[in-house]
Formats: structure tokens, sequence, C-alpha cells
């Protein structure tokens, strides 16, 4: 009885213990997880700029590194 006692306690630390936030230091800054592991991060925005559309991709991996994108994408004018 005190075996299955100290097993069922010992599962129930070690659930908590898993569940705890987490703090990186690196070079995106300190950052704080909830708990689990922290996976890429991606935005994106979208602008009107005339008769262009310009998308705005920026992404942050799992080590802090950011990378942007930008995707012009023009209408074709057909009246020539």
């Amino acid at each position: 009885m005190k075996s299955a006692i100290l097993t069922a306690l010992a599962l129930l630390g070690a659930t908590a213990a898993y569940a705890q936030p987490s703090i990186e230091l690196g070079p995106g800054g300190v950052q704080i997880h909830p708990g689990g592991p922290a996976g890429p991060r991606e935005e994106r925005t979208v602008r009107d700029e005339g008769p262009c559309r310009v998308t705005i991709i920026r992404r942050i991996d799992e080590y802090g590194r950011r990378t942007t994108r930008r995707i012009r994408e023009c209408d074709e004018d057909d009246d020539e």
C-alpha cells in the first residue's frame, strides 16, 4: 500500500515539475515559455500599395533567429 502511494506521489511530482515555465536567455532576448517546447512563430502582414500588394512574412525559429520576407505582387495591365 505504501509503495503504491509513493509511486503515485512520484508521478504527480514529475508531472508538476515538467509543467513549470522555462526561461531562456538568447539572441532574441529573455523568453518565458509557459511549459513544453516552443516552436517557430510566424506572422503575416498584407498591405495594399496602389496596384500592388505587399506580403511581409516575419518568422522566428526555435533558436531565436529572425527572418523577414517581402513578396510584392502587382496586377498586370492588359490595356496596352
